[in-house]
């Protein structure tokens, strides 16, 4: 079944209609792993772009928890969108970049219909079950001859000067996972990274420039004990959060460090930025330069600029409670 026939069946197995506020609101209760946030136009975009946005039915199939979710999803993130799943919106304005990645998967789809007399498999899912609950996700891309596991990464330019993401790694071991117990060998992930923001222009800028839009990135394998064990740990901390809500972590928030900033007195804009308040006074007292030390909080960028469920959260509430005065001043 084609993608696009998969939203058609999809969409009219839920139903949908469009308020007359601008936000498409589910006639149906979808199952609980496959509601999606109400969508707003507050923009009064053109109804094709509405609903080319809207027409976004990625489904996890019969999943409890899929491979995305269980190798990047926040525990407390996850609860908050099962408590809060009617109440969340996002606007089409800020749902353009997923039609890059919904054009990605038709377009995959298509050129599927040609991978089969060269062995590959494309845009399937897979399951397993593990402590009773269904672990499903669906892969990019395999080569059954060479027994090679890709995923293709639209990215940012930026990934090419960082290590492997954590992420990757999870991701590709637990789609190995599924791959081998459902009877596919894996020898090697390979994850392509597809730079959205590569400029010609830029190449031999810097030594890590990327020299090409398009780079491979080949993810370590796990032990199957490896995988098997992680898997574990993310489904408990998930089963935990029906109950309690855990609190996310500084890398679930994807904070960034904090620093202490040294500035004249009264002042507001930073002379020197340092890592501990030893080497701010440190400094200040070398230098015998007179101001105020202030602890600026690094930004959690995952909850400002990523989380749907931050209005919601009473962990982020209390961040940006602690954040509207400084912490620390001398």
């Amino acid at each position: 079944m084609s993608f696009a026939k998969r939203v058609l069946d999809e969409q009219a197995e839920y139903g949908s209609e469009v308020e007359a506020g601008g936000a498409s609101i589910p006639s149906g209760e979808p199952p609980m792993n496959n509601r999606k946030p109400r969508i707003t136009n507050v923009y009064d975009l053109p109804e094709p772009l509405v609903q080319a946005v809207m027409n976004d039915k990625y489904s996890p199939g019969k999943s409890d928890y899929t491979t995305s979710q269980l190798a990047g999803t926040p525990a407390r993130q996850w609860a908050l969108k099962r408590q809060h799943w009617m109440d969340i919106t996002e606007d089409v304005s800020d749902r353009i970049y997923s039609l890059s990645g919904q054009s990605k998967h038709v377009v995959l789809e298509r050129a599927a219909e040609f991978c089969e007399q060269y062995e590959y498999l494309a845009e399937q899912r897979f399951y397993i079950e593990r402590a009773g609950k269904v672990i499903g996700g669906q892969i990019d891309l395999y080569d059954k001859r060479q027994a090679i596991l890709y995923d293709w990464k639209e990215t940012s330019v930026y990934v090419s000067y960082l290590s492997l993401k954590d992420e990757w790694v999870r991701q590709g071991n637990i789609n190995r996972l599924l791959l081998e117990a459902n009877g596919y060998s894996v020898k090697q992930i390979i994850n392509i990274a597809l730079y959205r923001d590569w400029k010609k222009s830029l190449v031999g800028s810097t030594e890590k420039y990327p020299p090409h839009q398009v780079a491979k990135f080949e993810i370590p394998v796990w032990p199957t004990e490896e995988t098997e064990s992680f898997i574990a740990q993310r489904v408990a901390e998930f089963e935990a959060a029906k109950q309690t809500l855990p609190e996310c972590n500084d890398e679930e928030r994807w904070k960034a460090p904090d620093v202490w900033a040294l500035t004249k007195v009264g002042g507001k804009k930073a002379l020197k930025l340092f890592e501990t308040e030893k080497e701010a006074l440190d400094h200040m007292e070398i230098f015998n330069i007179p101001g105020e030390i202030t602890l600026r909080p690094g930004v959690n960028k995952r909850c400002e600029s990523y989380c749907l469920c931050a209005p919601f959260c009473t962990q982020f509430a209390e961040i940006k409670a602690r954040m509207g005065e400084p912490l620390n001043v001398r």
